[in-house]
């Protein structure tokens, strides 16, 4: 009988030995071995001494490597002797201590259930259909492989196309799909008592006619951006990001220093500063929990006083598009959750869908809102404007003349950074693929694209020869957090989450150039722009008007205000509720014990003052503070 083809050592091997499973199990501790040894390496490399571009690119070989790890697993375990079966086991083994580690992150502030609940979330899931692909990609240059060498094997057999398409194709697309299902799953099995019951809410105003409102009543242009923490400007002192609009505005306006809002998430705060109340009486406690139209907004107060109202922009509050009453005209998007595209976004316009006819959908709302102010500006009523930008919120995409504008200029991290902060501690839900400093100059280039916007908003107010009896009001819904704390995103109580630019220009009525060290707040919006329209204080809104303060910086003031953000998978953020004074600041956390910061001290929070030792004398009293305010905010008006 003729001899066949002389097989190569290494397949002799596996043909003439049993399924090789140690060997196999070898191979992924190895592979196993080098992925936690890179995973250390980008969280303590800094303390070791490892210079950050060493960090960057340890990042870099780290993220390969949870995908395409089996790409030199398989291989390596079927060249040893293992059959598919334990190679393919051990292509997926090394990944596993990435879900293993989100299992004992969450652990620390859920119960086990919850734990491997969220573990199991539809990002973890797309990262282990890669891996299966990888995995069957592996097994097929195995095969090609062999087929060159002996010349009797097939490419693609049955079982390889189906391995193929099924990791490729289906499991990403049942990834994806099972979000719905991950969210509502969660919610059914262990949210349900989670989120306290929104207040009774108000419905429409009374048909009576309003209160009658002074003779000169002001403009109103209200500009909200996303995700802008309130050091990001030229106005703030920012080393490099160029805001020429907002500052002039600031230095035609007054800033206010210390301004806050009362929950650093889109939808709660979006919802505060229509309504001037608290999630307890909006009802939005977060990106999951619907807008109800029996709310009231200013627009609707406005209206209601004589004022044409618009607004022009981002909503993104769940519930469906709003039937707001009192306002003439909406322009807005649906697309990606209510999120919009950065580039050709579709719009709605009073409720009719039309595409974008700008690319850059910051160029394209302020068109918007200038076309609408030329032809409402020189009517009789007094005109208030609603437009908020889907600037900066992420993926930060810049505008073609800021693209790259800020490439290569040095960043500074925080001292608790890396250049993968934003990477790890299940923090790649916010998803910012890049390394931190880059991330953070797109942002920054986000912010001047939106700037150069609002410098033509106030060009235009001045042409129409508006801007002398407009007030003009800038800030955004939440801060960011970019390493401070081993963190990025908002939600936390941190400083940098909850703190954002607010910069309030009102001609007549405040000097120019001027600061405010008060805390205000982003329930104070609301109350403001109908006290300067000369309409009473409505009774549900909890903020307070800022028209005192411009008269007089001493004037009297809130000395506390209560923080809240209430846990929504699959960010890691847990339930926190805290009380921030003037010099202290208080947490209490689904996460662990309580922390006490002493900001006048340590503006950085750096210093848990609860961590050891004993308490000090004001750590009573503010706990207190803290339930009473949380009290006074849940209690009905």
């Amino acid at each position: 009988m003729a001899e066949g083809p002389r097989l190569p050592h290494a397949v002799r091997v596996q043909t003439d030995t049993p399924a090789g499973w140690g060997r196999a199990l070898a191979v992924a501790l190895g592979a196993a071995a080098f992925g936690a040894a890179l995973s250390v390496s980008i969280d303590r490399g800094l303390g070791w001494g490892l210079a950050p571009d060493a960090i960057e690119y340890a990042g870099y070989a780290f993220f390969a490597f949870l995908v395409a790890a089996p790409l030199a697993v398989y291989p390596c375990a079927r060249a040893l002797g293992a059959a598919t079966a334990p190679a393919v086991a051990a292509s997926l083994l090394p990944g596993l201590h990435w879900w293993l580690g989100e299992v004992w992150l969450r652990w620390q502030s859920h119960s086990l259930p919850e734990a491997v609940w969220l573990a199991l979330s539809p990002f973890n899931t797309l990262h282990f259909a890669l891996v299966a692909f990888a995995t069957a990609l592996a097994d097929l240059g195995w095969s090609l492989a062999r087929r060159r060498r002996d010349g009797s094997r097939p490419i693609l057999s049955r079982r390889r196309v189906l391995a193929l398409g099924g990791t490729g194709l289906v499991l990403p697309v049942l990834a994806l799909g099972s979000i719905p299902f991950f969210l509502e799953g969660y919610r059914a099995l262990f949210q349900q008592d989670l989120l306290p019951a929104p207040g009774v809410l108000p419905g429409p105003l009374p048909a009576a006619a309003p209160e009658a409102a002074r003779a000169e009543r002001p403009n109103v242009v209200f500009i909200l951006s996303d995700d802008h923490r309130y050091d990001v400007a030229g106005f703030a002192g920012h080393p490099f990001v160029r805001t020429p609009s907002l500052d002039r505005l600031a230095a035609e306006g007054v800033v206010f220093e210390r301004a806050f809002v009362t929950s650093s998430l889109c939808s709660p705060s979006r919802a505060s500063f229509l309504t001037g109340t608290t999630p307890h009486r909006h009802g939005v406690f977060n990106n999951f929990t619907p807008w109800s139209d029996d709310n009231r907004t200013f627009l609707e107060y406005l209206g209601r006083a004589g004022y044409r109202t618009a607004l022009i922009g981002k909503w993104h509050m769940p519930g469906g598009l709003p039937d707001l009453r009192g306002v003439d005209h909406v322009v807005t998007f649906t697309n990606l959750g209510g999120q919009g595209s950065y580039e050709d976004c579709p719009l709605l316009v009073d409720g009719r869908e039309e595409p974008s006819r700008k690319r850059y959908l910051a160029e394209e709302l302020t068109d918007r809102a200038i076309a609408w102010l030329e032809t409402n500006a020189r009517a009789d009523a007094p005109f208030a404007l609603y437009l908020a930008h889907k600037n900066v919120h992420a993926p930060f995409t810049p505008d073609a003349p800021e693209r790259g504008s800020y490439a290569g200029l040095p960043v500074s991290l925080p001292a608790s950074a890396h250049p993968w902060t934003h990477m790890t501690r299940a923090q790649y839900t916010h998803f910012h693929p890049q390394p931190l400093g880059a991330a953070i100059r797109r942002y920054g280039e986000a912010v001047t694209s939106m700037d150069r916007q609002i410098g033509r908003l106030l060009d235009t107010l001045d042409t129409l020869g508006v801007a002398d009896r407009t007030l003009v009001l800038y800030t955004s819904d939440n801060g960011y957090l970019w390493g401070e704390h081993g963190l990025t995103d908002k939600r936390w109580a941190w400083e940098e989450s909850i703190r954002v630019p607010f910069v309030l220009r009102y001609p007549g009525r405040a000097e120019g150039g001027g600061r405010r060290r008060a805390l205000v707040l982003n329930l104070d919006v609301a109350p403001t722009l109908l006290d300067a329209a000369g309409l009473p204080p409505a009774d549900r809104m909890q903020g307070r008007s800022l028209l005192p303060l411009l008269r007089d910086p001493d004037a009297p003031w809130r000395d506390a205000f209560y923080y809240a953000y209430w846990f929504e998978p699959p960010y890691p953020t847990p339930t926190l509720h805290a009380v921030r004074t003037q010099r202290h600041k208080y947490v209490e956390s689904s996460a662990g014990p309580p922390e006490l910061y002493d900001l006048a001290a340590d503006p950085e929070e750096r210093v848990d003052l609860l961590a050891s030792g004993p308490p000090p004398e004001v750590a009573d009293a503010l706990r207190r503070r803290l339930a009473e305010l949380r009290a006074r905010a849940e209690r009905e008006p």
